[in-house]
């Protein structure tokens, strides 16, 4: 009977000392190891313009065999929407006449002269 506290008492002190162990590592910086996947949900793309940086902070769901294709094409949309308005904005820009030497752009001062 006192064996068998004896090792059950040694079995709940291994377990501790794992638990306390693993918690001890979990908390450390390992050099060469990449950050740990959170179990956050996933992180699109931000509100308004999509600047650089937020494109390089989308963050997907992993799923049994790669990232869950829905959150995927929702951002590869949007991603799509946006350049299509910049491409838009860029040939409409291409189509407006330079303003000559000595010709002002502000066309409010010619209601002046």
């Amino acid at each position: 009977m006192i064996g068998a506290v004896i090792i059950l008492g040694v079995v709940c002190l291994v377990v501790a000392l794992g638990a306390v162990l693993a918690w001890a590592v979990t908390r450390r910086e390992v050099p060469g190891v990449g950050p740990a996947v959170d179990t956050q949900s996933s992180r699109g793309l931000p509100d308004g313009p999509v600047p650089p940086e937020g494109v390089g902070a989308v963050r997907f769901d992993q799923a049994l065999r790669g990232y869950r294709m829905e959150q995927v094409d929702r951002v590869m949309d949007r991603l799509a929407g946006e350049l299509r308005e910049r491409d838009a904005e860029i040939a409409r820009l291409r189509e407006e006449p330079a303003p000559a030497a000595g010709e002002r752009r502000d066309r409010t001062s010619e209601g002046q002269r």
